[in-house]
């Protein structure tokens, strides 16, 4: 009984190590809070360090309202829409952790114009995910997913529809992501929930991944 409660615990120990490696160009240009980031303007790109005509952005956070990002030059504000920024192949990315979507931000005509990144533009920086679009989700709000046998399968939940999920979160999964709160990794044979602080309303509709397991040759 005891090797058994051994072994038990060696599983939960290995289980409980799981964690979504990001991609480091990503994580090493995360656009952190009182950052300046530039935009060169010689070639359009941005950078940390243009070495050239650059307009100089620093970035501020407006806490207690969903952390979105604003970025002030010349004491001037400007929205992005956008929750976490990054670096990536000299531009600028954003994520909307309530939207669950991915963009590029292109400052032009003296604002920021997000541009939705398309699925090879998100599986470029994601390159070991499943993408899952809300949009493939049932007349339920559910979808199943299947992953192989004793392995992990991570997916990446992309909303491609007009819907809001304001402050939401999967329901008792213990490796809850806040960097990029779409990525998901699929461990075990189960139902996720995503709600809003576990609401059942029909204002906050949830939405259901259901976990198969299932042999691959």
């Amino acid at each position: 009984m005891k090797k058994v409660a051994i072994l038990l615990g060696i599983i939960l120990s290995i289980n409980s190590a799981f964690a979504y490696e990001y991609n480091k160009d990503l994580t090493d240009n995360i656009i952190k809070d009182e950052q300046q980031v530039q935009f060169c303007t010689d070639n359009q790109t941005w950078s940390l360090d243009c070495n050239s005509n650059a307009e100089n952005f620093t970035k501020r956070i407006t806490y207690g309202s969903g952390g979105f990002s604003i970025y002030e030059k010349e004491k001037k504000l400007y929205d992005t829409d956008t929750t976490l920024e990054f670096l990536y192949n000299n531009k600028l990315l954003g994520y909307n952790t309530h939207k669950l979507k991915f963009y590029t931000l292109q400052f032009d005509n003296d604002k920021f114009e997000p541009k939705e990144l398309s699925d090879e533009e998100i599986k470029a920086i994601f390159p070991d995910v499943e993408i899952v679009k809300v949009s493939q989700f049932d007349e339920n709000n559910t979808i199943t997913i299947y992953k192989p046998y004793f392995k992990t399968k991570t997916i990446l939940l992309v909303n491609d529809t007009n819907n809001f999920y304001y402050k939401y979160q999967f329901e008792k999964y213990p490796k809850q992501d806040e960097l990029i709160r779409g990525i998901v990794e699929l461990n075990k044979a189960q139902t996720l929930v995503f709600s809003h602080f576990g609401s059942r309303d029909k204002l906050f509709p949830i939405l259901k991944i259901q976990v198969k397991n299932k042999f691959v040759k």
